[in-house]
């Protein structure tokens, strides 16, 4: 395996996710770091996050897709380090929609960043690699270059351009000692999915159980570092990449492949199946059984009280210095049990919620209203937003349990990570950490009650 330590890594969309777990290794190895993110504040964050490994890192806020930033980039990285090592083309974005029906500046969106992000970069940085005859770039790609899945066509064609350009660079830039490193990713369990849309059943099934089959970004970027490490051509990271790659290769199994996905990923494709006699035959069974259900709970609902309390402190400049009393009191619940039971329902596990808010230097028990929802099957996660009014200004509370899993329930389901934005202005002006007491749980499973 190759020496790490003391190279100088450039790692593009580095500010969460994938990126920002490939920087943590790479750290952990002694590597330099040159990070970049277009969330100028998520990567100060992963910057304040890194620094306890003590290995020299450098920030910039940019658009991965500006070709004049990225020069500039490159010559204060080279004042500052004297040279790239390692680029690792990470920054990418998705979008679903049928490709007929996706809009050209779309098109010309996901090519940006997916495709021509990448090559700037190599256009950038390749030509100091090819003088010291050293280097490694790593472009990442998708498992659905292989699996091009209907209904995300537009992603899988920038994937596979990003693909192709990758691993032809590998075989060309040989003969200059470079290497590069084309990586696959299946499914990875980040934020990248929370800008699609899903307007079909398949599709919300598809988001609801996503945490059950995908890879963790840690798992993805553990995987990128070892492929450096081993300078390898490919990294297919999960084997259904290689399932579905000799899939392709088999006319017949491919076309089963792409049917069976939009026969189930579209909107339009199971309107179109409306008549169908087996279709017809699944959704009489289903609205039967729904119809079972509203019959031994007729439109009930159910309601219970939970209290939050903790601490907040307010970002500089928009309120006094130190910690100061967070907590809010909601009642939350939602009115049809059936609904929030049903995976193919959009208000699955939501819940309305109000009651009051007290925030430490700004308001004490002011009304709030907004929503709750039990996001165990996307990404492990109880979110709470609401929305309140304090000095003739209003705000929005966005709050997190994260991390919940059956052997961390007494901590990841009783604190909340959250911050208040201000509905104006669109800046965050506070952040905060609040708990639930296991002592009051009691009370709290004594407050449920059921709704008409």
């Amino acid at each position: 395996m190759v020496e790490l330590k003391g190279k100088v890594v450039l790692i593009t969309g580095a500010a969460g996710g994938i990126g920002l777990h490939t920087a943590g290794f790479f750290a952990e190895a002694g590597c330099p770091l040159v990070l970049t993110d277009r969330n100028a504040e998520a990567l100060h964050e992963a910057e304040e996050r890194l620094k306890r490994h003590k290995v020299p890192l450098f920030t910039r806020a940019m658009d991965a897709t500006d070709l004049a930033a990225i020069q500039v980039l490159q010559r204060d990285v080279l004042e500052r380090f004297g040279r790239v090592d390692i680029l690792i083309n990470n920054a990418g974005i998705g979008f679903n929609a049928e490709m007929a029906d996706t809009p050209l500046e779309k098109w010309q969106q996901l090519m940006a960043v997916n495709f021509w992000a990448a090559l700037y970069h190599i256009h950038v940085f390749l030509p100091q690699m090819r003088e010291r005859r050293s280097g490694h770039i790593v472009n990442i790609s998708s498992g659905q270059a292989f699996f091009r899945a209907p209904t995300w066509g537009a992603y899988s064609v920038s994937k596979l351009a990003v693909a192709a350009m990758s691993e032809i660079f590998s075989v060309e830039l040989a003969r200059d000692n470079i290497r590069v490193t084309t990586v696959y990713p299946f499914l990875v369990n980040t934020g990248f999915y929370n800008n699609t849309t899903a307007t079909s059943l398949g599709e919300r099934i598809f988001y609801s159980l996503l945490p059950l089959y995908s890879h963790e970004p840690e798992t993805v970027a553990r995987k990128i570092f070892d492929a450096v490490r081993e300078e390898k051509e490919i990294e297919m990271v999960s084997p259904l990449n290689l399932l579905f790659k000799y899939a392709r290769a088999v006319s017949p199994l491919a076309t089963i492949m792409d049917k069976s996905t939009l026969s189930v990923m579209s909107q339009k494709q199971m309107a179109s199946l409306a008549d169908n006699a087996l279709t017809n035959t699944v959704r009489d069974a289903i609205n039967a059984l729904f119809a079972a259900t509203k019959t031994v709970l007729p439109e009930k609902g159910f309601r219970i009280r939970e209290v939050m309390s903790g601490e907040h402190e307010f970002i500089a400049g928009f309120g006094p210095p130190g910690k100061h009393c967070f907590e809010f009191r909601a009642e939350w619940g939602p009115d049809s049990l059936t609904d929030f039971l049903n995976p193919a329902s959009e208000k699955f596990l939501l819940s309305t919620l109000e009651g009051t808010v007290t925030v430490g230097g700004l308001c004490e028990n002011m009304p709030m209203q907004g929503t709750l929802q039990l996001r165990y099957f996307q990404d492990q996660k109880i979110r709470y937003e609401f929305d309140f009014c304090a000095n003739n200004e209003s705000y929005r509370f966005i709050g997190e349990k994260v991390q919940i899993y059956p052997w961390n329930l007494p901590y990841s389901h009783t604190t909340c990570f959250g911050e208040i934005r201000n509905l104006r202005t669109g800046e965050t002006i506070s952040r905060s950490v609040s708990h639930f007491a296991l002592e009051a749980l009691p009370e709290f499973l004594g407050s449920l009650r059921l709704v008409s």
